[in-house]
């Protein structure tokens, strides 16, 4: 880990060059216009300096030339979510709905989704295999319980599990029989 620090900070100089500046731009100026509004802390162009700040810092970490769109969004988000915490509740919950489109993440959560469930059926399988005592065994049928995969889906993300059940990527691997998760695993 040391090295890696070393090396991004004495190597990686990202770029702003090929930034979305349209983006930039209109969140800057709805998110001045919302906080004159609401009476909050007033944003100004140094917020909007440290947007750039934070999407170089990003791209450096990933060891990136050049800012990406995703850096840019990552930088957005924090700020926001900075702003929108400073807020009142009942404030924060009106801003939050009106900049939507700036908070929401590009990430897939089907996929973050499989991967928790793969390795719950992971670990079930390597317990059952040893409480068994089976030795020679590479596959292995697993149940899960709903609730469990829920409650552990529940630390990662806020996506709904009902729609990852029905996905393709849940199906090739699971099924659901009454109330539990079922599927055979490699071990």
């Amino acid at each position: 880990m040391r090295k890696y620090i070393i090396y991004a900070r004495r190597y990686v100089r990202p770029k702003l060059s090929q930034i979305d500046q349209e983006k930039v731009t209109s969140f800057y100026s709805a998110i001045r216009r919302e906080s004159a509004l609401v009476g909050g802390i007033s944003i100004a162009v140094r917020h909007i300096e440290s947007v750039l700040r934070m999407s170089e810092a990003h791209a450096r970490m990933h060891l990136r030339d050049y800012v990406r769109g995703d850096d840019i969004d990552m930088a957005i988000n924090m700020l926001l979510e900075s702003f929108l915490q400073s807020q009142k509740t009942s404030v924060a919950r009106q801003l939050r709905k009106k900049f939507e489109p700036y908070l929401t993440k590009k990430t897939d959560s089907n996929q973050l989704l499989l991967h928790i469930l793969s390795k719950i059926a992971q670990d079930r399988a390597i317990y059952e295999k040893i409480m068994k005592g089976i030795e020679e065994v590479e596959r292995v049928e697993v149940s899960i319980p709903v609730d469990q995969f829920e409650y552990e889906a529940r630390d990662f993300t806020n996506a709904n599990i009902s729609d990852f059940f029905k996905s393709q990527a849940f199906a090739k691997e699971f099924h659901i029989e009454g109330r539990f998760i079922k599927t055979i695993t490699k071990i």
